[in-house]
C-alpha cells in the first residue's frame, strides 16, 4: 500500500467515525444553563425535556447541561449561534447580550418595587422583547423571575458609599454597566460569572449582587458573610432556543414545546421565589450569614443613587425608546394603584 492510498484510507475512516458521531448526536437538543445541577430549576428543565420528547414523538431528547458546564452565558450564546448548543435558560444579563433592551428587567437597581410591578411590565413588554430577540436569531419559549438580587460582601456594607469602597463584581462583556458604575464612583471588576467564587477567595472582588438561592448553592456566604437585605433588582430569565432548531419543528410541535417551556418557567418562578426566602433563612440560621436591613435613612440614600444611575442607564445600558416605554408603564400603573 503506497503513501497516498494509506492517507486516503485514513481519511475515509476518519470521515466514517465523524459521521457515526454525528448520527449518535442526532435527535439531541442541547440546553445549557448556569443553574446548579439537581436544583429545582434543573429538575424543571428535565421535566420539560420529557414533554419535549413527547411533542416530537420520541424523535428528540433534551440534554441539560447545568452548573455552567458549557461555560458562561456569553459562551452559551456563541455556541447557540453556531448550533453547538440549541437552547438555554439565560438570566436577564445573558439575554441583554442578545438584545440590550432586556437590561431594563434586571440591570436597573430599585426600578421595581414589588413583583406586581415587574409582572405588569413583563406582560406589556414581552411581545416587544420577543420580537427583538427573534430578530437576533433566537426564540423565547418562556419567561420567569426567581426573586430579588441581594448584595453579598466580605465586609459589612450599608450605604452606597460603603459599596464605592468595595471591589464590585460586574458581568464580563457588559461594558455599558461597567462604564456607568465607574462614572458613579464605584470600582467594578468585570469577570465571568463562573469565576465569582474563585475571585472572592483571591480578593479580586469582595462584593457581589446575587440571588440568595445561588448564594446558598455556591456557598458564597463563606467568603462574603454579610448580606444587605433589600430588593436591589429582580432576577429574571427566559428559556430560549436558536431559530434554526425552532424552524425544524412543525407548528403543532412548536405549540407543545412552547407549552412545556411555559409550564417549566412557571414552576421555576414559584420555586425560585420561595427558595430565595428560604435560602436567606438557612444561610442566616445555619451558616452565620449576617443580614443587615435598611433604615429609612439608608433606603433614601439607595433610592437617590439609583435615580442618579437612571440618567446614565437611559440610552446606554437600556435603549432610550425601551426605557421611556417602561417608565411610562410604571408611572401609569402606580397612578392607578395609588
Amino acid at each position: 500500500m503506497n503513501g497516498v492510498t494509506r492517507i486516503l484510507r485514513r481519511l475515509t475512516i476518519a470521515m466514517s467515525i465523524f459521521a457515526l458521531a454525528a448520527l449518535s448526536l442526532g435527535g439531541t437538543v442541547r440546553l445549557a444553563t448556569l443553574v446548579p445541577k439537581d436544583s429545582s430549576f434543573d429538575k424543571s428543565l428535565k421535566r420539560m425535556g420529557q414533554s419535549w420528547r413527547e411533542a416530537t414523538d420520541g424523535e428528540d431528547r433534551l440534554l441539560v447541561y447545568a452548573s455552567g458546564q458549557q461555560g458562561s452565558e456569553s459562551a452559551m450564546i456563541k455556541k447557540m449561534e453556531i448550533n453547538r448548543l440549541h437552547a438555554a435558560l439565560l438570566s436577564g444579563v445573558g439575554l441583554a447580550e442578545i438584545d440590550q433592551s432586556i437590561a431594563v428587567l434586571q440591570q436597573v437597581p430599585l426600578l421595581y418595587r414589588n413583583y406586581d410591578e415587574l409582572e405588569h411590565v413583563m406582560e406589556k413588554m414581552a411581545p416587544v422583547f420577543e420580537e427583538r430577540i427573534q430578530a437576533k436569531g433566537f426564540v423565547v419559549l418562556g419567561w420567569l423571575d426567581t426573586g430579588w438580587v441581594r448584595i453579598f460582601s466580605k465586609n459589612k456594607l450599608l450605604t452606597p458609599d460603603d459599596m464605592r469602597k468595595s471591589k464590585l463584581f460586574t458581568w464580563a462583556g457588559d461594558a455599558p454597566q461597567t462604564s456607568m458604575l465607574k462614572k458613579m464612583g464605584f470600582r467594578p471588576v468585570p469577570i465571568e460569572s463562573t469565576e465569582i467564587n474563585s475571585s472572592m477567595s483571591t480578593g479580586l472582588i469582595d462584593t457581589v449582587p446575587m440571588p440568595p438561592f445561588y448564594a446558598l448553592a455556591s456557598q458564597i456566604y463563606n467568603p462574603a458573610p454579610y448580606m444587605l437585605d433589600f430588593n436591589y433588582a429582580p432576577m429574571v430569565g427566559a428559556v430560549i432556543v436558536n431559530k434554526k432548531t425552532w424552524d425544524g419543528y412543525t407548528p403543532d410541535q412548536q405549540s407543545k414545546i412552547r407549552a412545556a417551556a411555559e409550564e417549566a418557567a412557571l414552576e421555576m418562578k414559584e420555586s425560585g421565589r420561595a427558595e430565595s426566602v428560604e435560602s436567606i433563612r438557612v444561610m442566616r440560621d445555619d451558616w452565620n450569614l449576617k443580614v443587615s436591613a435598611l433604615t429609612p435613612e439608608t433606603r433614601e440614600q439607595w433610592q437617590a443613587i439609583s435615580k442618579e444611575a437612571y440618567v446614565h442607564i437611559r440610552d446606554n445600558t437600556v435603549p432610550a425608546d425601551i426605557w421611556d416605554k417602561v417608565v411610562a408603564i410604571l408611572e401609569e400603573y402606580r397612578a392607578t394603584k395609588g
